[in-house]
């Protein structure tokens, strides 16, 4: 009887391991020990930002192409002050002979992104939070909210 009982919860608690769990606006995916809190107040600002000025051209899910290349991974790419100099104005950087932003202009055929200097380091420190924290969220699967 014991080691019935034993194999039962032992199968219980493996199982209840790799499930997704939904839970007070929280997300958990165990199997893969990555805790995304989606109350998060950082995480909440970057996802409003980005669906209000980037969304338009970059896909929320950060790995798809949309009418602008995916995000995903982006700060792992580049140095903080280049991004927020990128985002804040572009064609600035273009027309100032930045090799990488000549580079996506010619070699890769997209267009300058629409400048926002009105975004303060706060907020750009928000957007690309939301960005990783939205693409580790796809690469793990977890679906993209509506």
């Amino acid at each position: 009887m014991n080691k019935l009982f034993f194999i039962v919860a032992l199968a219980f608690f493996l199982s209840s391991n790799t499930e997704k769990k939904l839970s007070d606006n929280k997300i958990y995916l165990q199997e893969n020990y990555i805790k995304i809190d989606k109350t998060d107040p950082l995480y909440t600002k970057g996802r409003n930002i980005f669906k209000r000025d980037c969304a338009a051209c970059h896909y929320i899910g950060m790995d798809l192409l949309g009418t602008a290349p995916p995000l995903g991974g982006i700060t792992k790419l580049r140095k903080k002050d280049w991004l927020y100099k990128y985002t804040r104005n572009s064609y600035q950087m273009y027309e100032q002979g930045d090799k990488i932003a000549k580079e996506i202009r010619s070699k890769k055929s997209w267009g300058l992104m629409t400048s926002f200097p009105n975004l303060t380091d706060s907020d750009l420190d928000a957007i690309y939070y939301f960005v990783e924290k939205r693409y580790e969220m796809t690469k793990k699967g977890i679906p993209v909210e509506k």
